[in-house]
């Protein structure tokens, strides 16, 4: 896989057959991982003094690894450690690079120099369980966050990793067809060519920086709609949905017009498709479609693990330009209006107001919006850090030393959810706590202090600024103050009342919050009747929490009708409740009962380190070949599968493993199978892909395989019609199919599975199945040949046998697959028949389950500590050294759970429970389940 400088076979294995690389005359090889390194568990077996002495050598490593984590949110040593741990401590700052986490960087090795290989690995095992550390806060049991808990970001408006603005490039106006081929694209949830990404963001934010911050839409017309649209937080079902029912954008009679209430992004796996697809029709439509900034349009937001937009999602759809897209997105997000007004009657904001007198209009105009949202400005409960104050009334510190009313002082930090905030008074040592009320004129306790009524304006507008994103509606006056998400405030009637009448508007429209059925009426008077509601638009939020019984979502829906005011039209949609498929690219999680058992069971294996680490890579480099396939083709200008080795490493921290520390340069020669002391120019990344497989998703791959090829060349029956469908699904004629190509075609398979993920696994399957040069893309005979194939495996598995097609007898030495009798190849060849001939009697239903199963079993092993050698002892549930038909249930279902495929479980688990258990013993063994659920590289080439 990786072409060298070198001759041929040094440092390898001779008996290896080298790959030949299309596009370059040199040699290349690829390195079989046969040495201990991840050969059977039997090469690690060592004494239980050995296997002592890795526990208490990882268990060292592991001290020292946290102690550098500082900052990034994990445990850190005590000031007071131990001298072993201070050692371990001066250790690991040879290993431990900045804290900060910047996206697709290549961190040197040389900060591995002194280590052992056996200390390596131990770190490696160590960053993998922190890895599955943070793959576990997108679980759903383990996740503590819930929409009410939503907090601020505090500290600095720039994260402490800062993506500096991407400056936006040249500006060419995209034609009306590639608009709409963009378009068509993000219908299908598919990202289009990256160029064209930049350029409809860049157009986006040409459009908005020409807006105000107030931007007022007129009335609509006769037969015209205008759809209020809430938070979408990536749901691009619910997105579809709306337009399914309501129609896409269009001004005029009879159209339909969108402005769509922010938070586009965070949380669901779809923001950037969603984002897009937003901004393709604004472009599309501008004076249809209107956008307002929301609190997740910020990159203190973006930034979040729990959020994931920059680190999964972004990475996810844009592979090696995700940090230059996200920096343009950014850049789009500071330049979106805050409040729109329809017909000079509905004000629609994202989040709400801020507890100030006299908010008007004129007001919001004023904010200078182009920034990161002023978190910092307001954090402790609507005041800046350090904010000059003076005590209104004597107050007591907690010592019980006395504070004059008058004496200065300043505010220090906020305490925890209560509305209490820390201050410390000139000539006292001692804090004082106080209640902060939000607003200067309504403070009891202090009085706030400014050095000029410009400040006095500048502290004003940045409240309203958060505010505005911020703030959540109350029923009671007692509610009344800061919020406890940390920004903005909880308002209550007479707050809306006063901005209604001040602006001479008759309803606040707002989102921000999850409601049961999509929209909730908030505040009403006896006189103006219903002044605010919210809506709400992401069903089975967050991430899908509740299915099937979780939130509805809505829209509103504003029209004119004669003798009305436009807000005693307004209505609010059928909610609705879309299933919840924004899966796609977090990992599978097991339960917590389950990860322990693991634990427990890792820590009895009597593996050395290093096989250990690369079993747990194998299955990690297994699950992320969609991504990684992504990733690689995007580079690959010349489309023959082969890159500069340096794209490596960025590729595994952008899909595998994206931890700084995390030491993929060492890795690159164990992994690719060259010697780290020769000088290696490129490696050819299909070949790489390829050798990673599972034996029993192998089984089942033909059937279906044959299944989405027909799905592409639907009606036809020849190798003529087959090369005619050619000519319809190469659509920009390059000769050529890519990974991104195939995703739309096979869409609309038969793969009856609420699971994007695997959907990605299945689609590179077909791809990698077609693609018989190893190129990484699949040409017009590659497709054709194909086809035919499929043809004659639909038409039954006699057919489908290679008999030999000549018509002459057969010697008595041949078998009837025409091998020689007896012979290792005339065997395998008549497993595979068997097999064949089984799978005959199953539904194509059950044996797609039964393959999906498979892979979303691997796919949680994965998000654990514990490699599939471990996964024999944590089903023995009786130890009795056999698994039995009530174990593998229990087990398997443990392993899937939460997945759709467990409702049908009983049509596809026989199946599945045949083809683990080969020996048809009524049992399974350790040999047995470990090729069931392993992940093997195979020689490819």
């Amino acid at each position: 896989m990786a072409e060298r400088k070198s001759p041929a076979g040094r440092g390898g294995d001779s008996k290896k057959k080298s790959p030949k690389l299309p596009i370059t005359p040199t040699k290349a090889a690829i390195g079989s991982q046969t040495t201990g390194d991840d050969n059977t568990e039997s090469s690690g077996k060592t004494s239980s003094k050995g296997a002592s002495s890795r526990q208490s050598s990882r268990q060292s490593s592991r001290q020292s690894s946290r102690s550098s984590r500082g900052s990034r949110g994990s445990r850190t040593a005590s000031p007071q450690s131990s001298p072993k741990l201070r050692d371990d401590q001066d250790h690991s700052e040879r290993l431990a690079p900045r804290a900060r986490r910047v996206s697709l960087k290549v961190l040197p090795s040389e900060g591995l120099e002194g280590l052992g290989e056996e200390e390596i690995f131990l770190m490696i095992l160590d960053l993998l369980e922190r890895n599955d550390e943070f793959n576990s806060l997108h679980s759903d049991e383990e996740s503590t966050y819930s929409e009410s808990d939503e907090e601020a970001e505090m500290g600095e408006s720039e994260s402490d990793e800062d993506y500096s603005d991407e400056g936006v490039p040249d500006h060419r106006p995209l034609s009306d067809w590639e608009l709409e081929a963009a378009w068509n694209e993000l219908r299908n949830r598919k990202v289009p060519p990256l160029d064209v990404c930049k350029q409809i963001i860049s157009s986006a934010i040409r459009l908005h920086e020409k807006e105000q911050n107030v931007v007022f839409v007129p009335k609509p017309e006769a037969g015209e709609r205008i759809i209020v649209v809430g938070d979408l937080h990536g749901h691009f079902s619910d997105l579809m949905h709306i337009f399914t029912e309501h129609g896409e954008p269009q001004a005029g009679p009879g159209g339909v017009k969108y402005i769509f209430n922010g938070d586009f992004v965070d949380r669901g796996a779809w923001g950037p498709e969603v984002l897009l697809a937003i901004y393709c029709l604004k472009i599309r439509c501008p004076d249809a479609v209107f956008l307002n900034r929301g609190n997740h349009e910020d990159q203190a937001q973006n930034l979040k693990p729990d959020n994931g937009f920059v680190h999964g999602h972004c990475t996810r759809a844009f592979g090696a330009e995700a940090q230059r897209i996200y920096s343009l997105c950014k850049t789009s997000f500071k330049q979106l209006p805050l409040c729109h007004v329809i017909g000079n009657e509905v004000a629609v904001i994202h989040g709400g107001l801020p507890l100030d007198c006299g908010i008007k209009l004129s007001l919001i105009k004023a904010i200078d919006r182009r920034h990161h949202v002023p978190l910092h400005q307001c954090c402790i409960w609507g005041y800046p850090c350090f904010q000059k104050v003076v005590a209104c009334r004597d107050l007591v510190t907690d010592e019980g030393e006395q504070v004059w009313k008058g004496t200065k002082g300043k505010l220090t930090e906020r305490v925890g959810k209560s509305q209490i905030a820390a201050v410390r008074f000139e000539g006292h040592d001692d804090e004082v706590y106080v209640r902060i009320s939000g607003a200067p004129e309504l403070e009891k306790d202090l009085e706030i202090v400014y050095s000029s009524k410009q400040e006095r304006k500048k502290h004003l507008l940045n409240r309203l600024f958060v505010a505005l994103l911020w703030s959540d509606p109350v029923a009671s006056k007692e509610s009344v103050g800061p919020n406890k998400r940390g920004a903005g405030s909880y308002f209550d009637a007479r707050t809306t009342q006063e901005f209604l009448r001040l602006n001479k508007l008759s309803l606040l429209l707002r989102s921000h919050e999850k409601r049961s059925k999509g929209f909730l009426e908030e505040h009403q008077s006896s006189r103006m009747g219903l002044m605010a509601a919210t809506v709400f638009s992401a069903s089975n939020y967050p991430t899908g929490a509740g299915e099937p019984c979780g939130n509805k979502a809505a829209v509103v829906v504003l029209r004119q009708e004669d003798g009305k005011t436009l807000a005693s039209t307004m209505v609010s949609s059928t909610p609705w409740r879309e299933a919840y498929d924004d899966i796609a690219y977090t990992l599978q999680t097991v339960s917590p009962e389950m990860k322990a058992k693991f634990q427990q069971a890792e820590a009895t294996q009597q593996v050395g380190p290093r096989a250990r680490a690369m079993a747990k890579l194998r299955e990690l480099i297994y699950c992320a070949r969609p991504k990684l396939m992504t990733f690689w083709q995007r580079l690959d200008d010349a489309g023959q599968g082969v890159l500069p080795v340096a794209e490596w490493p960025r590729a595994m921290r952008a899909c595998v493993v994206s931890d700084d520390e995390f030491p993929w340069d060492w890795l690159m020669p164990i992994i690719l199978g060259f010697d780290a002391s020769e000088e290696v120019q490129t490696f050819h990344y299909v070949a790489f892909l390829i050798q990673y497989e599972n034996a029993l998703s192998r089984k089942l791959a033909d059937q279906l395989h044959s299944s989405a090829v027909m799905l592409m060349a639907d009606n036809v029956s020849s190798k003529e019609e087959a090369e005619a469908a050619w000519n319809l699904i190469d659509r920009n004629r390059d000769g050529k199919l890519s990974y991104q190509e195939l995703r739309p075609l096979l869409r609309s398979s038969a793969l009856a599975i609420n699971n994007a993920a695997l959907e990605e696994d299945r689609v590179y399957s077909v791809l990698v199945k077609m693609d018989k040069d190893k190129t990484g893309f699949v040409d017009k005979s590659e497709f054709v040949r194909a086809v035919i194939r499929s043809l004659a495996f639909q038409k039954g598995p006699e057919v489908f046998s290679d008999q030999g097609g000549s018509g002459s007898p057969i010697s008595v030495d041949v078998s009837p697959l025409g091998l020689q009798r007896g012979s290792k190849l005339e065997k395998r060849k008549a497993k595979t028949h068997d097999l064949r001939m089984e799978l005959a009697q199953w539904t194509e239903t059950d044996i797609t389950n039964c393959w999906a199963a498979t892979q979303g079993a691997i796919r949680a092993l994965a998000t654990t500590c514990g490699c599939a050698s471990s996964v024999f002892q944590v089903l023995d549930g009786d130890g009795d050294g056999a698994i039995d038909r009530q174990e593998f249930q229990k087990g398997l279902m443990q392993l899937l759970r939460g997945s759709p495929l467990l409702k049908a479980f009983e049509q596809w688990e026989p199946l599945l429970w045949k083809l683990v258990d080969e020996d048809g013993s009524g049992f399974v063994s350790p040999a047995e389940l470990n090729m069931a659920f392993s992940v093997r590289q195979f020689m490819s080439i």
